[in-house]
């Protein structure tokens, strides 16, 4: 499936876009497909414990052989002489077949389907939740390839620059207008500026690697990104972010069933002091005793049992509250470390919103002090080492502006997953 999305992505010429490596990571992540297994198991056993309410099958059989044949004595009396009759074959069969409905229980089985029903919603959430991690490590991996092939190019242009500066300082030098220190200045410059692009390239590659890893795609697919659309986003208030997260987050309905659980649990350590309603039909036969006829019959019953081990449920009970108001601390708790991640991520993106503001701003000032630098350096006002700072300037200006602008976006990606709005 995947394949095929991407050579059709391909054969119209389309970039890959976010979507597409999204959907890739999630038909090949293990924890995901880890995930569906337990929502099938907690599925089933559903379906298991529901089966509760039918009735009852069973089916017994016994082959016996005595050490010896068993006989009733009868003594003499009234003057009829002894008799001696055979009660038991040394061989004999027993059999038994029948249908058993518990007509009421304590509630054991309406505990045990509550507890079914609740690990299903549970191990749904945590698919969900599972879902929103790997979509959000997609999204900033893709950021983090963007970012890194942009400051490559950022680096291929400086370094475009710096050897046009080389070559102009050679000209300026034979011409007797420089002294040959700018043209050392400019030569150590372009060494520089070639290490850089080096590790940029590098950092490129790594980047294309784990996104690799999270997709599952192979890096020279990923080579030709679609780049995102820029973000336009004004943030909600704290409390009405913080209000979406206990609406939306995954995470907390998985707290809030596992006090569902602690709670049905106890109801059914409680159904143990309860008695067992039931009725049975039941088809008994057995050829032990020769002179009984006949061999098999029918009975219908309906009895009332109660079985229970002394004060065994009472502290299973007492240990089932327990784990329900564990429970519940931990979805309080659970509640104020979402608050937490909220709020950090709203700092975060404000923090990142005003830092690319302020990049934007440099960029503008660094490009307009370049363009002066170079106008001075052709007039001989500057020397070759201010327009080379000047360079570095406007080189390191660009490169924070697009480290500024992915941050954001990043920042932004993570406030939606902290509210449970990556969609």
């Amino acid at each position: 499936m995947r394949l095929a999305l991407l050579l059709f992505s391909f054969s119209l010429g389309f970039c890959l876009t976010l979507e597409d490596a999204i959907k890739s990571a999630q038909e090949s992540n293990p924890e995901l497909k880890a995930q569906e297994h337990a929502i099938k198991s907690a599925f089933y056993n559903l379906k298991g414990d529901t089966s509760l309410y039918l009735p009852e099958v069973f089916l017994n059989f016994s082959f016996n052989r005595l050490s010896s044949k068993q006989k009733l004595n009868i003594p003499a009396f009234d003057g009829f002489p002894p008799l001696a009759v055979d009660s038991a074959k040394i061989s004999y069969k027993n059999f038994s077949a029948g249908l058993r409905e518990v007509l009421y229980d304590g509630g054991a089985r309406e505990g045990r389907i509550g507890v079914s029903s609740s690990e299903v919603r549970l191990q749904g959430a945590l698919y969900e939740e599972k879902i929103q991690d790997i979509k959000l490590r997609v999204i900033k991996a893709y950021l983090d390839v963007l970012s890194a092939r942009d400051i490559v190019e950022i680096y291929s242009k400086q370094l475009e620059a710096i050897r046009a500066q080389y070559e102009r300082a050679k000209a300026f030098y034979k011409e007797g207008l420089v002294a040959i220190t700018d043209v050392l200045q400019a030569q150590v410059r372009l060494a520089e500026v070639q290490r850089d692009l080096r590790q940029a390239e590098g950092n490129y590659s790594i980047a294309l690697a784990n996104l690799s890893k999270l997709t599952g795609i192979k890096e020279d697919s990923l080579k030709d990104l679609e780049p995102l659309k820029s973000v336009s986003y004004t943030p909600e208030s704290f409390q009405k972010l913080y209000q979406m997260a206990l609406e939306n987050r995954p995470i907390l309905r998985v707290y809030s069933e596992r006090v569902v659980q602690a709670r049905r649990l106890t109801e059914i350590e409680r159904s143990k002091y309860l008695p067992k309603v039931f009725v049975q039909a039941q088809y008994t036969y057995s050829d032990q005793n020769p002179i009984i006829s006949p061999k098999g019959v029918y009975a219908l019953s309906v009895g009332l049992n109660v079985d229970f081990q002394s004060t065994e449920p009472y502290y299973r009970v007492l240990s089932k509250v327990e784990d329900e108001l564990r429970a519940k601390w931990e979805l309080e708790n659970a509640k104020e470390n979402l608050r937490l991640e909220v709020k950090q991520t709203y700092e975060n993106l404000l923090t990142a919103r005003d830092n690319m503001k302020v990049a934007e701003d440099s960029l503008k000032y660094a490009e307009e002090f370049y363009k002066l630098s170079e106008e001075q350096y052709k007039n001989q006002i500057i020397s070759s080492t201010d327009l080379l700072l000047a360079e570095a300037s406007l080189t390191q200006a660009r490169k924070n502006k697009v480290i500024s602008y992915y941050e954001y976006l990043k920042a932004y990606y993570e406030l939606m997953r902290a509210v449970g709005g990556l969609r």
